[in-house]
């Protein structure tokens, strides 16, 4: 699998960090609470986990949906959220990151109500997961993906 290099891989603990974004989003995402924060407080949380000022915001009003809607498309695509944090926190950053800013999740959240299964075109994370599953490392048991041998 190619590598990408980033600002990410600056980040010792990503799991971490998308761990917080989680807990971010439910307490800020109904407000602008983030907002009225000092500027400098703001930047220095955004300085503290690596990502700029407008990323935090970004991260801040992801709703709870869109991280649901990454836990369906690693579970289609058999791969385990756990083992993605521990062996590959560099892309499950990613992966997270991308759902945040992605513009088709009505139509994700479309295909999955419809069970549309599949290589989704429109989903900026389909190469990084189909990637990730081949390499094999951080594949789900087949009783976690409901799949059967």
């Amino acid at each position: 699998m190619e590598r990408r290099t980033g600002r990410l891989e600056s980040v010792p603990m990503i799991g971490h960090v998308v761990s917080w974004a989680k807990q971010l989003s439910l307490r800020f995402g109904q407000s602008n609470e983030l907002q009225k924060l000092d500027p400098e407080e703001i930047n220095r949380i955004a300085r503290d986990f690596g990502v700029s000022v407008s990323e935090l915001l970004t991260l801040a009003k992801t709703s709870a949906g869109v991280q649901e809607l990454l836990k369906q498309r690693l579970a289609e695509m058999g791969l385990s959220e756990e083992l993605l944090q521990k062996k590959h926190p560099n892309e499950f950053g990613e992966l997270n990151r991308a759902c945040a800013v992605c513009t088709s999740t009505k139509r994700c959240a479309k295909d999955f109500l419809q069970y549309k299964p599949g290589r989704s075109e429109y989903c900026p994370n389909t190469d990084t997961l189909e990637a990730l599953r081949v390499q094999g490392d951080a594949n789900a048991e087949p009783s976690m993906t409901g799949r059967r041998n």
